[in-house]
């Protein structure tokens, strides 16, 4: 069971675009743990962003707050991953 999701994301995205799977395994050893953090990926994927005439600072500031509206939980640093995880895949 994975108990803080923000420190999960935090560290599967540490090396984004690398792989920081061995880290990851070895602190949550569980498929769940993972599960949990790629559906988050993908639902942040998913956000509806309006990116016309905007930059990716401007980009990953909208999706920290898209996220943190649907997931208040989550701490600065997994919000900062997410945007930056966004912004990566969509530039």
């Amino acid at each position: 069971m994975i108990e803080d999701l923000s420190d999960a994301i935090v560290i599967y995205l540490k090396h984004y675009p690398g792989s920081n799977d061995e880290e990851f395994t070895v602190r949550y050893g569980s498929t769940d743990a993972r599960q949990r953090v790629r559906a988050l990926l993908t639902e942040t994927m998913k956000l509806p962003i309006d990116m016309s005439g905007k930059t990716l600072v401007e980009i990953g500031a909208d999706v920290r707050f898209a996220v943190q509206e649907r997931h208040p939980e989550l701490s600065d640093a997994a919000l900062e991953k997410l945007g930056n995880y966004f912004t990566y895949l969509v530039r």
